[in-house]
Parts: structure tokens; C-alpha cells; sequence
């Protein structure tokens, strides 16, 4: 069986290797979290499907009412204010 070549080299080598010690890396510095926004009051979001005709009477009062005032006013609005929330 043939000697391979380089193997004192490759000996050497993963001796050194051995012997060094590992690099250590540091953590990256955690950049600071900015503070979560909290939430106004104790709302949820509600979702309603409203039939046709109370929809359709509801959404022309809001139109008067946005054409009255000069200001939008929707649907939602106008449900919020039925039901004196």
C-alpha cells in the first residue's frame, strides 16, 4: 500500500487545529423593542351583515346626513348611534 502524500502536512494541520482554540462569537446587541401601543378603551372589532333593506335604509341616511353636515358619514356611524353607544 502506498504511503499517501502530504499526509505529515495534513498531520500538522489538524493538530494545530486542535490545539487552537475555538473563536467565540458574540451575540448580537438586542436593539431596544419599542413600547407596544395600547389599545384605546375595550373595543372590539365587530363584523355585521345587515339584510338589503335595513342596509339600504341605513346607508341613505348617511347620505343625507353626509350631504347635510359636509362631512362623510357612513353606516357604521350611524348604527353606532342607534344603538346609543
Amino acid at each position: 500500500m502506498k504511503k499517501p502524500k502530504d499526509s505529515t502536512d495534513l498531520a500538522a494541520l489538524l493538530q494545530t487545529a486542535a490545539t487552537t482554540p475555538a473563536l467565540t462569537v458574540a451575540a448580537p446587541e438586542q436593539a431596544p423593542q419599542k413600547p407596544t401601543k395600547t389599545k384605546k378603551g375595550a373595543s372590539m372589532a365587530v363584523y355585521l351583515r345587515l339584510p338589503a333593506d335595513i342596509h339600504s335604509r341605513l346607508e341613505a341616511e348617511a347620505v343625507a346626513r353626509t350631504k347635510k353636515t359636509g362631512r362623510g358619514v357612513t353606516v357604521q356611524q350611524i348604527i353606532i348611534e342607534r344603538l346609543g353607544v
